[in-house]
């Protein structure tokens, strides 16, 4: 397969651009848990006017629009931390037939990017961001792509605009239609949360055989559906579920459907949020072809998820010896 690379300097990294990528995916990652702490520690110390400060600022940040266009700051501080993130790993992107994905977008073709797996958190699609927005081969047809992401992420103030100038937006029916009916690729992780519950040490779990909703939409819009797996990111975090024997995995599932995130402790160096560096190899495999139909049958949408299942599984085997993971068996669930 042609091959494009996301990341990879071609020479060793000094300790200083080593320090500056630890930064940026510090940046990246760990908002979260400055934003969180803040905030906790802002209503514990009501009603003192640095708290109540700190509290406006979250609700002006919280409420702020966040449409574009987007401040030029604002994208600067994305580049950074999407070229140092994939730059930490690193990330490599290969593609079975790039020329074919831009002869199609060129001609106004959606695609949807079904990647995969999940994992603890879904790490790769930063190669993504680097391929679609800041890669100067990238021919200007797919630089509109957006990648589509857990509404959680986007209800925490500072965070949701972090990520939005990363090139993501809250995942929903409207979303995907916009981008999809403009003639845009999306990128989605179709296991999504359920998949974090189904994961299993030793072996990787795909969770793709009830998830008929993205399939319709492609057909609806005429989209091809690309599939993606990155090989290495599973290796990133290790992680404890909750579960039997404190609840059952009902429960969990109910849990789950709430805050819309997997109820789950993770680590990575250190035991912190920062994810082991693993060079992480994706693949884009051949688009698996859809023809327009706005009220597809059952039938059919459940026979072209199980043609992109297919693929999905042929893209594993095919590459996984030449990527050192011949020995990894997947589970499609």
């Amino acid at each position: 397969p042609r091959t494009a690379t996301a990341t990879m300097a071609a020479e060793t990294p000094s300790m200083l651009g080593k320090a500056w990528d630890l930064l940026m995916i510090t940046a990246w990652l760990g908002l979260v848990h400055v934003a969180v702490a803040v905030f906790a520690v802002a209503l514990w110390c009501l009603p003192h006017p640095a708290a109540c400060a700190v509290l406006g600022a979250y609700a002006v940040a919280g409420l702020w629009p966040n449409a574009p266009p987007h401040p030029r700051w604002g994208m600067r501080i994305a580049r950074a931390v999407t070229e140092g993130a994939t730059r930490y790993f690193p990330c490599t992107i290969d593609w079975e037939d790039e020329r074919a994905y831009h002869a199609a977008a060129e001609k106004g073709t959606p695609h949807l990017i079904g990647l995969e797996p999940h994992s603890v958190l879904p790490l790769s699609i930063v190669a993504f961001g680097k391929y679609f927005f800041y890669t100067e081969s990238t021919p200007a047809c797919v630089r509109d792509a957006r990648a589509l992401a857990t509404p959680a992420i986007f209800v925490v103030p500072f965070l949701r605009q972090l990520w939005t100038w990363l090139g993501m937006e809250a995942i929903d029916r409207k979303s995907m239609l916009s981008v999809l009916r403009a003639g845009r690729t999306a990128l989605i992780i179709p296991g999504g949360v359920a998949e974090c519950l189904e994961m299993r040490r030793g072996v990787e779990t795909v969770y793709l055989r009830k998830r008929f909703g993205f399939v319709k939409l492609a057909i609806q819009t005429g989209a091809s559906l690309m599939p993606a797996f990155a090989f290495g990111q599973s290796e990133t975090y290790s992680y404890v579920r909750l579960g039997p024997p404190l609840c059952s995995e009902k429960t969990v599932s109910r849990i789950a459907a709430v805050i819309r995130l997997a109820p789950m402790a993770f680590w990575g160096r250190g035991g912190s949020f920062v994810p082991r560096r693993v060079h992480m190899k994706i693949v884009v495999g051949r688009p698996v072809e859809t023809t327009k139909e706005e009220n597809p049958s059952n039938e059919r949408v459940a026979a072209k998820l199980a043609e992109f299942i297919d693929e999905m599984v042929r893209l594993h085997e095919t590459h996984k010896e030449r990527y050192g993971y011949g020995g990894q068996r997947l589970v499609v669930l």
